[in-house]
This record gives C-alpha cells, structure tokens and sequence, in this order.
C-alpha cells in the first residue's frame, strides 16, 4: 500500500511555495505560544527547572535531526506531527528570553529580523547565482562558530568573543536564509509531495529564530534584577 495516499502533490511551484510559508507561518505561531507558556509555567518548576530545559533542548535537536531523514518514507501525518512537536519544544526553550530581554527590545528584534528575512528570501528567489556552492562554506563557518563559543565559555570567557560571533553569526544565518529559500525549488524537482514543504519550512523557522536571538543578543536591553 502506497504511504502517500492522503498526501498532497502539488501541481506547481507556487503551491509548493505557498504551503512552505503556511507550514513557516504555523510553526512561529507554535514557537510563540510555547515560548510565553514556557515564560509563566516553566519557572513553577523550581529546582527541577534546569533539568528540564536539558531535556528540551536534547528533544528539540533530535527532532530537528529526525525530520530530516526518511522524507520519502515516512506518512505526511508524521512528519506533521514531528514538525509541530518541534515548533511547541522549539517555543519553551525560548521562553529563556522573555526573561532575559524587555518586551521592547523583543519586538524591535522580530521587526528588524521579520524584514530582513524578507528581504533575503526574496534575494534568495530571484537571484540568477547558484547557492548552492555556499552551502557547505556556510555549515562549516556556524560550526566553527560553535566550537570557539564552546571553548571561550569555558577558557577565555571574553565578552568580546561572544559580541564578534554574534555579529558573524548573524551574517551566516543571512546566508542560509537566501541559501535555503533556493533550496525550495530543489526540494520541490525532488519531491512535490508535502514532506518536503514541511522540511523546507523547519529550515527556514531555523535560519529566522536563530537570527532573531543573535538580533537580541546584539542590540537587545536586558531586564533589570530589581
């Protein structure tokens, strides 16, 4: 029996597109509310608070892991399931920065990060230049990212460090933006089946949050400890 019976086919690139953004769309709405649930229910925990957030995070990259494999094999209900999943953890996990930041700078972060992934998804769509080329440069630049994050927050634990990856890593995640908006096409001369629009969705909710947070940690007021 066929897996992908109750899933849509779409009959052209635009309704690929559009189901991309609506899926986009769904999963910050998703984040949203997880991150204002996880703001006022979260900290009820009291000492069992860090552990949890442990878990989170281990649940949040394992699904973001999983969602990736077995697109071609794996029901539409699953993949659905797993990307709202994701979304919901994705949203506690933030929930961190309500904490951290003003309710100011958090809506001055969405509004700058909102149309700056706009206007590189529009970049990313029209441009005639293959991305694709960029891609492993890009991957390889976070990862290298990550690791002197790691050893500055445990050896050197300079300000300065944090503040210059935060700004290349801002400039990364504008490249995966424009990257991965390209990338919409392949997966749809790939597969035109929903899998994909869901998986190309979780890649841009990516590249946005993230940027979102390294727009916070540079420009962002942090609350004050009264």
């Amino acid at each position: 029996m066929n897996n992908y019976d109750n899933t849509v086919r779409y009959v052209n690139r635009m309704d690929f597109l559009s189901s991309v953004f609506a899926y986009l769309g769904i999963g910050l709405g998703l984040s949203a509310f997880g991150a204002v649930g996880g703001y006022y229910l979260l900290p009820g925990l009291g000492d069992a608070y860090g552990i949890v957030m442990i878990a989170l995070v281990i649940a949040e990259l394992a699904l973001a892991l999983m969602l990736g494999r077995g697109l071609s094999t794996r029901s539409t209900a699953t993949v659905r399931g797993m990307f709202i999943a994701y979304s919901l953890i994705n949203g506690l996990t933030l929930s961190v920065i309500l904490a951290v930041y003003t309710a100011g700078s958090i809506m001055f972060a969405f509004i700058t990060s909102s149309i700056v992934f706009v206007s590189l998804a529009v970049i990313g769509k029209t441009t005639k230049i293959d991305l694709s080329r960029f891609g492993t440069m890009l991957f390889i630049g976070l990862l290298i990212c990550i690791v002197v994050s790691l050893a500055n927050l445990f050896f050197f634990k300079a300000s300065g460090i944090d503040l210059a990856l935060c700004y290349i890593e801002t400039l990364l995640f504008m490249g995966l933006i424009a990257y991965d908006m390209q990338m919409i096409d392949r997966y749809y001369a790939q597969s035109e089946n929903e899998n994909y629009a869901i998986y190309a969705a979780l890649q841009l909710e990516l590249d946005f949050i993230n940027l979102l947070i390294r727009v916070l940690q540079i420009f962002g007021t942090r609350r004050r400890n009264d």
